[in-house]
């Protein structure tokens, strides 16, 4: 049986699953009605982000859900963390502790490694900051937290038709250039990545479509100018962003209408790592939001 549009929409717009009980650790923004709270098993990090009198969580942040490094520029990248595995070498035990407007999370590996996360709670989102430790090597080319920041109703955006990135010329959504999209049925769409380059005066490449392990990934031909990726609400009135700086590209799993906007910490001595982003969570359309990221980012 084929699912049609609207039954999809119906079924993914749910909210996801039920946050641990009264007791969990969480914050609250009193200028912004904003709460994050933590979110589900302890032993697999993420934080629920509420929207003011919110029942149900409308973005989930996983502190991180994998995590890799390279020893050298030209190496494949190495593995150390994953949040999904059965593999208990890369899995972590943690620590949780809220402090005045976060909650923290502290991570040991098998291994060794250290991934200390913080979210703190603004009243314009959450800021996110990692501080990751190496337990030998001190010397590194470049080490990655993968954060994936899952986003739920009123952002739910499976077929992209609110989702947008900046280019020189201004804002256009990520998946413009695939307009058929929107008359595929959800399981000809699905699954899928949408991802776009990030380079302030990075060439135009060529659009393409390829197909990996089942995955059909979309690459946009133009460049953002920023690791800005943003999803108006339905119906219209919040848009939640994520930003970060030294980033190659951002992408979207619209199956989850997630946000990936992950920074690469580059050229490690002493083998420690610091690594930032942030959510935000406004009132408004992506124009406003784009305006004040840059604003209080500083983007020229």
């Amino acid at each position: 049986m084929r699912i049609s549009r609207r039954t999809f929409l119906g079924a993914i717009a749910s909210s996801p699953a039920s946050t641990q009980s009264a007791a969990s650790l969480s914050v609250s923004n009193t200028a912004s009605g904003f709460r994050l709270q933590q979110h589900f098993d302890p032993q697999r990090p993420a934080v629920a982000l509420f929207l003011p009198i919110a029942a149900d969580p409308s973005a989930v942040i996983e502190l991180p859900e994998h995590a890799w490094r390279k020893k050298a520029a030209t190496d494949e990248p190495q593995w150390f963390y994953r949040m999904y595995t059965s593999d208990r070498a890369v899995t972590a035990q943690t620590q949780w502790s809220k402090l005045e407007n976060a909650l923290a999370v502290a991570m040991k590996t098998p291994s060794g490694w250290l991934l200390n996360a913080r979210t703190t709670l603004e009243s314009d989102g959450v800021a996110v900051s990692y501080e990751i430790i190496s337990p030998s090597e001190r010397q590194l080319a470049a080490v990655e937290a993968v954060t994936c920041v899952k986003l739920y109703r009123p952002f739910t955006d499976v077929f992209l038709d609110r989702t947008y990135v900046h280019l020189p010329s201004g804002l256009e959504l990520i998946a413009s250039e695939t307009e058929d999209r929107t008359a595929k049925n959800a399981e000809e769409w699905l699954p899928c990545r949408y991802i776009a380059r990030v380079g302030k005066n990075a060439p135009p490449a060529q659009y393409r479509v390829e197909s990996l392990d089942g995955v059909t990934r979309y690459f946009k031909s133009r460049a953002a100018d920023a690791a800005f990726l943003a999803t108006e609400s339905m119906p219209a009135g919040w848009t939640a962003a994520t930003f970060a700086r030294s980033c190659e590209s951002v992408f979207t799993n619209p199956a989850r209408t997630c946000h990936h906007a992950d920074p690469v910490a580059t050229d490690i001595a002493g083998g420690k790592a610091n690594i930032r982003l942030k959510v935000y969570v406004m009132r408004g359309n992506v124009n406003d939001a784009w305006r004040y990221v840059a604003s209080t980012q500083h983007i020229a």
